[in-house]
């Protein structure tokens, strides 16, 4: 039995170090919305997990895709599973596959993160979003669990949140929960980065 690793804002785990042979993962994220409007009416909550690959320079990379999210979802080495667009269900809504020695080799860092579509004209935020996390599994293990990082405070008026890192750094992966809300879009968090 696998003790379950729950990683705090801020905590780094060293992948490597834990597992020395890990190649393929998987990082998955959940949420549930409040119910909307009155008697649970109003439009369904589309939250989109997006992945920005990142070169030594902390900007996206040239080379390659370097956008992954729902009109974009393969690239070198990574994949989105589909776009779930309702949060409706039981476990992971929405996955992303990492395959660590296939990503280009310029990529130093992924930014994995979590907007809601089209949240300005729906007038939705992150205030009505509960019990999201993220986590992260070891494809080659039977999809066995590494961490998983749960967003604990009230996400307020932002339509977006940065939720995690997976970066490179001395030849070893390592993954840091970041838990950065803020009022952003898939084309203004690839904007940072450009």
């Amino acid at each position: 039995m696998t003790t379950l690793l729950n990683l705090q804002k801020n905590d780094i785990l060293d992948l490597s170090k834990k597992d020395p042979s890990l190649k393929n993962i998987l990082l998955g994220g959940g949420w549930d919305v409040a119910k909307k409007g009155f008697f649970g009416f109003g439009a369904d909550y589309d939250l989109d997990l997006i992945a920005l690959l990142l070169g030594e320079d902390g900007k996206l990379i040239k080379s390659s895709k370097s956008v992954i999210c729902y009109n974009d979802m393969v690239g070198q080495g990574i994949k989105l599973h589909g776009d779930n667009r309702t949060g409706e269900g039981e476990g992971d809504d929405e996955k992303i596959s990492i395959s660590l020695d296939k990503l280009p080799i310029e990529c130093k860092k992924v930014v994995f993160a979590v907007t809601i579509y089209d949240a300005v004209r729906r007038r939705q935020s992150f205030s009505k979003v509960k019990n999201a996390y993220v986590r992260l599994v070891n494809e080659d293990k039977g999809n066995e669990e590494i961490c998983r990082y749960n967003l604990t405070e009230d996400g307020g008026n932002n339509t977006g949140i940065i939720f995690a890192e997976l970066f490179k750094e001395n030849g070893n992966w390592q993954f840091k929960a970041i838990g950065k809300l803020l009022d952003a879009t898939v084309s203004t968090l690839s904007q940072m980065y450009r």
